[in-house]
């Protein structure tokens, strides 16, 4: 088994393989949910973060969403129906679980890479997570079923 650094890339793109998945074959949006902008925009979103660590691979992989996309997020999570309001807490919670589960999941593959990997607790974030210098980030937009979403991974630099 190799211990080399795994490339930012490839953890965006496991990333993004794994929260496809998700959509496609477990949450459960209603089928009158309208489609979304076409993007995420730009603003501060809400999200969440979890940090997998290893001898070689130390990352954090993250969420974000609108306000109201990271509602229909945990909505569809939990399998709601109707327009039954959440509390913060709900949101909250359902959002970090469907991290929780997609970091399990991308874990699971790089662990062929890297054995020594550990998966973090998710850390819900209301604002912007700064990233300061020296640090590798990568993000990508995604549609978890009508919701636009961003996903985005970031290391330390080795370079640091």
């Amino acid at each position: 088994m190799s211990t080399a650094t795994i490339d930012l890339q490839e953890w965006l793109t496991c990333l993004t393989d794994v929260a496809n998945d998700l959509a496609t074959n477990h949450l459960r949006f209603e089928s009158s949910t309208e489609q979304a902008d076409a993007t995420i925009g730009a603003g501060v979103h809400p999200a969440v973060y979890v940090a997998i660590l290893g001898s070689r691979n130390s990352m954090h992989l993250g969420l974000s969403a609108t306000t109201a996309g990271c509602h229909a997020l945990a909505r569809a999570f939990l399998g709601l129906r109707g327009r039954e309001d959440l509390t913060e807490r709900e949101v909250i919670d359902g959002m970090s679980e469907i991290l929780n589960i997609l970091a399990g999941k991308v874990k699971s593959r790089m662990s062929t890479r890297d054995g020594s990997l550990k998966l973090g607790l998710p850390m819900f974030v209301a604002g912007t997570v700064g990233h300061g210098e020296g640090v590798e980030r990568a993000d990508h937009e995604v549609f978890l079923g009508p919701v636009p979403c961003r996903l985005h991974v970031f290391r330390q630099s080795r370079s640091v």
